[in-house]
């Protein structure tokens, strides 16, 4: 795999680049076969038909697609991250010669879109990292793209959200609070808004800002538009803050209302039930 992914940074990088054979063939049949062969789930002959079509069609229209079907059968069907990185590793080299060598410059529309699939190779590859515990490489690709100039206000948010999860599984609580609360505060839908401040208000619980929590969810419940399941888990995540500050009473109340809405509805019921029992102690 790591000569094949050589081979064709060889071939992809520049036409001008010597030493590297510019084979043409008929550009959609290498990628019919690894289509036809993954609608068959015959995935190692796919495979070998999107490497294929890599290796011959240098400058081919639908490389994007064939990359990505061989990133997902290194993920699913081979269970290999490694290789989905140097996949995704190759891509990104791929797509950031093309833009710096400004051979596309003069189709806005084509540099858009080169501009978009390279936000989404370090999007993905940022993944991957995480997943590999290779947590300086994942915070490095989303700080990339929170500082692009040019990326959707969503994505840049998103990309703060897995900032923050990071950090919090290395325990800097500050530095998780903090770039949520950047994120809280940004100019996006509320829907994504509201992920962000729910993200906030469960850390305060972890750090043990009850108050700040408390604070945070009731904002967050007085804003309109929110989505029932979501308004549910808000009011969860209240009513057990305000039971561990000692508030029974408005705990109680709180989890009576979400009592058939719940996921969980013996969860609530139990919790209901203690709180009712305690009043008679």
């Amino acid at each position: 795999m790591r000569q094949f992914l050589l081979f064709t940074l060889c071939l992809s990088l520049s036409a001008a680049l010597s030493g590297c054979p510019d084979k043409r063939g008929d550009e959609p049949d290498d990628l019919s076969l690894g289509r036809e062969h993954m609608l068959n789930r015959d995935f190692m002959e796919a495979e070998k038909s999107f490497e294929r079509y890599l290796r011959v069609n240098t400058n081919g229209k639908y490389r994007w697609e064939a990359w990505n079907e061989l990133v997902e059968l290194a993920l699913n069907v081979r269970h290999d991250r490694n290789a989905a990185i140097e996949l995704l590793l190759a891509m990104r080299q791929e797509y950031e010669t093309l833009l710096e060598s400004g051979s596309v410059a003069a189709d806005p529309a084509q540099t858009e879109q080169l501009r978009s699939h390279r936000r989404l190779i370090l999007d993905r590859l940022a993944y991957q990292y995480e997943q590999s515990r290779h947590y300086e490489g994942a915070l490095d690709l989303w700080g990339s793209l929170i500082k692009d100039p040019e990326a959707p206000p969503l994505q840049k948010a998103e990309s703060l959200r897995n900032l923050a999860r990071i950090y919090l599984r290395r325990l800097e609580f500050e530095s998780s609070r903090d770039v949520l609360a950047l994120c809280a505060e940004m100019e996006i839908p509320q829907s994504a808004k509201f992920e962000c401040q729910y993200d906030l208000a469960d850390l305060y619980m972890i750090m043990g800002d009850m108050d700040a929590g408390i604070r945070t969810l009731r904002g967050l419940l007085e804003q309109g538009n929110m989505d029932d399941d979501k308004r549910v888990l808000s009011i969860f995540m209240l009513a057990d803050a305000l039971e561990q500050q000692g508030n029974r009473e408005s705990a109680l109340g709180l989890f009576e209302t979400i009592r058939f809405s719940y996921p969980n509805a013996r969860v609530v019921e139990t919790r209901i039930e203690y709180l009712k029992n305690s009043r008679k102690e």
